[in-house]
């Protein structure tokens, strides 16, 4: 059977409602944070990296839900709060169609939020393999502010510097949450450990490219956060970076161009759509790995995710 990529996600909603549950629980306190704790988690989004892992999980043969929620949780824990901490130092207004914590509750606040939810996930995954699991996403952890850091102070501007970038911001966590999928499974397969970890790769790169195109979105209420956002900051995305290096934008593109312009320009030339394209191969390289598994329920359900993740407006 072959499922349409919304509708698969749509089955995976009790999932997602157990996950919600779990936050709730965890994310318990009394005093100023209760309503900061409350805010964040009216503001989920999709969690598709918890979706992913119980998807893996339960693909390579895992049965424990319970292992599953906590670590599934933690991990969501860990998204939300490395986003809290990004949109403080892009000094962002809204995402998901809701004003951020730093614009919210202020810069201030913000970043000791993202600091307890951190703390929240490590409480919930010591209780689950922590010398694996810990050990991976201490890495990702370590990744992400090694590339956030020299975005901020060292920000390039060539495909080089942008593939790095990406690999540390988003491609090695998505990485990683499919590794450790199969590896919290109850008899580890090591290739599946490694084959889950080749896939969660390259639907991390597609899942940044599309990103990356979001910002050229017509409207704010697509993305659900600001539009033109990374053109605003003068960040060097990958549209950016091939308009410059084929002639289509002058090197100092935020001086000379409005937004609405450089996004005509790129759309008029191709470059958006020849990105796309690249964003669809990825998610080729990640559904041919899942051809290498025994066909189940949740082998279709994570190619209807891939295939999401590739055409996702939100």
């Amino acid at each position: 059977m072959k499922y349409a990529p919304e509708t698969a996600v749509m089955e995976l909603a009790p999932f997602v409602a157990r996950v919600q549950e779990k936050l709730g629980e965890v994310l318990s306190g009394e005093g100023s944070i209760e309503e900061i704790l409350a805010y964040i988690q009216q503001t989920n989004g999709k969690m598709i990296r918890p979706i992913l892992l119980s998807l893996v999980y339960e693909m390579c043969g895992g049965t424990d839900s319970s292992v599953v929620l906590d670590v599934a949780a933690g991990i969501e824990l860990i998204h939300i709060a490395s986003l809290i901490h990004d949109d403080i130092v892009d000094q962002s207004d809204l995402r998901r169609n809701a004003l951020t914590v730093q614009r919210r509750f202020g810069p201030q606040a913000a970043v000791l939020a993202g600091d307890y939810l951190f703390a929240k996930a490590f409480m919930l995954l010591t209780q689950h393999k922590p010398n694996q699991v810990l050990s991976v996403l201490t890495g990702v952890i370590t990744q992400m502010c090694e590339g956030e850091i020299q975005q901020l102070m060292n920000p390039g501007c060539d495909e080089a510097h942008y593939w790095r970038y990406i690999y540390q911001k988003t491609a090695y966590f998505i990485q990683a949450v499919c590794e450790i999928g199969a590896m919290i499974t109850e008899h580890v397969d090591q290739k599946a450990v490694t084959m889950m970890g080749k896939f969660g790769l390259a639907l991390g790169y597609a899942y940044q490219l599309t990103d990356d195109l979001l910002d050229y979105s017509d409207h704010a209420s697509v993305t659900g956060k600001n539009v033109g956002n990374d053109f605003m900051l003068g960040i060097w995305t990958l549209p950016i970076i091939r308009g410059v290096k084929q002639g289509i934008l002058s090197s100092d593109w935020r001086q000379t161009l409005t937004f609405e312009d450089a996004r005509n320009l790129l759309a008029g030339e191709g470059i958006l759509s020849d990105i796309k394209k690249e964003a669809q191969f990825y998610v080729g390289q990640a559904l041919s790995i899942l051809d290498e598994f025994a066909d189940n329920m949740a082998r279709k359900q994570l190619k209807a995710l891939a295939e999401f993740i590739g055409i996702r407006s939100c």
